[in-house]
């Protein structure tokens, strides 16, 4: 039998990441935490210089046909978009009045292409052209490496893309209602996870490509927090990891082999056979 590692530990992440479960009951309502992605918790050296990064927000107004072209470059500091509530929003195509209108809208909208909407540094999405992805709505998701170099796109896409507890991010996204566009915040519809609204604010205040800033008490308990939650998450998943997972037979001559093995643990080993006694005729010498 073979040790399915990879399986064991993405059923162990979905079974963590339960704790806020996509479905709720009808008669219960989830505690009010303001919905983010899930990151890593950073190395906070608070005076660590970042390096300077080109401004996201190009001035290019004309933009309804353009393709949204997106690279390493076009993801910089986070606090250096726009703060609407919790999360930052930018445009990359410049139409950075239409993306704000959007997100301060009560009724809701469609965000215009280039729009980016980020709530922690190493995770993001963004809306592309018309057409792109009808499943995510025309949302490509970005998981991000961020350092004080600048930023690595470690994985994009729609349906595929997982977060660093192994959630697909369309799954979360999908269930705000559709005036929402799929971006969650509180009373979206989203169900939130457990991330607290001060553990978003750290994380957005320790982002490596900005200017370094002072951490209140607030934060520094937060981010430690956020690491033990992380931790506990970890080693749950190595935990389920050291389960062996029986292999999926792939010949009939294997299954067999697979059914003979399970009844040998299950089934008593027969008795031996013992020689019934034979009895001496009459007459016998």
């Amino acid at each position: 039998m073979r040790i399915r590692k990879a399986a064991v530990l993405f059923s162990s992440l979905s079974l963590l990441l339960s704790l806020a479960a996509c479905k709720q009951p009808d008669n219960e309502k989830p505690e009010a935490h303001e919905p983010v992605v899930s990151v890593a918790v950073p190395d906070v050296k608070e005076s660590e210089a970042a390096a300077p990064q080109e401004n996201i927000l190009i001035d290019d107004s004309d933009a309804a046909e353009k393709t949204v072209e997106i690279t390493d470059k076009d993801f910089g500091c986070i606090r250096d978009m726009q703060p609407v509530r919790g999360m930052y929003v930018g445009n990359l195509l410049g139409n950075i009045d239409a993306t704000i209108a959007v997100a301060n809208s009560e009724e809701g909208g469609v965000y215009p292409p280039g729009t980016v909407v980020q709530i922690v540094p190493g995770e993001a999405m963004v809306k592309r052209e018309a057409g792109f992805n009808l499943t995510t709505d025309d949302w490509e998701f970005f998981v991000l490496d961020v350092s004080a170099e600048g930023t690595k796109i470690a994985t994009r896409g729609g349906e595929d893309v997982k977060n660093s507890f192994g959630q697909d991010c369309l799954s979360c996204h999908a269930q705000a209602e559709p005036k929402w566009d799929m971006v969650c915040e509180t009373g979206h519809g989203c169900t939130p996870i457990p991330i607290t609204r001060d553990m978003i604010v750290a994380l957005q205040k320790t982002d490596k490509r900005c200017v370094p800033m002072e951490l209140a008490d607030v934060d520094k308990q937060a981010l430690e927090d956020l690491r033990k939650l992380i931790e506990g998450f970890k080693a749950q998943a190595a935990s389920a990891s050291a389960v062996a997972v029986p292999a999926v037979p792939e010949t009939l001559e294997e299954a067999i082999e697979a059914m003979e093995d399970a009844a040998e643990m299950v089934l008593p080993a027969p008795e031996a056979e013992t020689a019934a006694p034979v009895e001496e005729e009459e007459g016998a010498e």
